[in-house]
Order: structure tokens, then sequence, then C-alpha cells
């Protein structure tokens, strides 16, 4: 009982809030831009976002075109060590014969080289010989040599056989 008396006395010094039921304690939250708040995953991805805009914009210098463009098959001339093969069906004569043994062949520094490496029948050597103008030797490409017979299309059987052939 006495132990209940300088309880009672010593609760009439404690403030009556801290003698109340708590309610449950809320945490401050940090200041934010918008009303929902940014989960890990989104500020993630967006924080990765930025740094890949930032290094693409470091690379800017690197060759994005190359120049030879235009005579893989877009203008009268031709590149023959970088054109795909059905660049030579819009000359008669050349597709499918002459063109696969230019194509397979490739490259050549220049037209001598083609006649000799190719090894063309009389008759497809007349017939290149006749667009020999419009053909010129630029530096054999990499990203242009993987597709230069088949470009990702099934090659027609007189093409196919004329490979074979050689």
């Amino acid at each position: 009982m006495a132990l209940m008396l300088s309880l009672s006395f010593a609760s009439a010094f404690v403030p009556p809030a801290v003698l109340r039921t708590a309610s449950p304690v809320e945490r401050a939250v940090a200041p934010m831009m918008s009303d929902h708040p940014v989960g890990r995953r989104e500020m993630f991805s967006k924080v990765m976002g930025s740094a890949a805009l930032l290094s693409v914009a470091s690379t800017a210098n690197a060759e994005i075109d190359y120049a030879g463009v235009g005579f893989l098959g877009g203008s009268s001339t031709i590149d023959v060590n970088n054109a795909n093969i059905r660049v030579y069906a819009k000359l008669p004569g050349m597709y499918p014969n002459a063109a696969a043994k230019m194509v397979k062949f490739s490259p050549y520094k220049s037209a001598a080289e083609m006649y000799t490496k190719a090894q063309f029948t009389a008759t497809e050597a007349a017939t290149v010989k006749k667009y020999e103008s419009r053909l010129i030797f630029l530096e054999p490409r990499p990203e242009y040599q993987v597709d230069m017979l088949n470009n990702g299309r099934t090659v027609d059987s007189s093409s196919l056989n004329a490979l074979q052939a050689s």
C-alpha cells in the first residue's frame, strides 16, 4: 500500500500527456517533389537511363555511316567488294551466274584481279566487261561482307548451282 501511495504522489508531478495511452506514431516523411512516392526500381531505372544517355553522348564521334553506302545499290556505280548479290539483278545477264562468282571470290583490288579470281566463262566475262565502267573496288567492310551472297534471303536454285559448279 505504501507503494501505491508513493506512485500516486509521483503521478502528480508527471504531465498528463505521458499518462495517456499512446496513439500510433507516424514517421515523419522526407519532402518529395510529387504526391506519390518513387520506388527503388523506378529510381534505379531513371538513374541508369540517365547514365546511358550520358555515355552515348561521349561516343558520338564514332563512325555511324559508311561513306560508300551509295555504291551498295543506290546508284549506277557498284562497289564490287561490298555490294550484295541482289544489286547485280538490275544488270541484265549478270545475275545469277556472273554475280555469284563475283561475290564468292571477292574482295578484289582491281578489275584485272576480279577477272582472274572469279574464273568467268567467256560469256560471263563479256557480260561483266559490258558493265565494267560502273564497277568500283573500295576497301572491303566486314559489316557488308557478311551478307554479300545471301542477305538473309533464300538463294534461288540457279544461283546456288552456279556457286556449286565453281
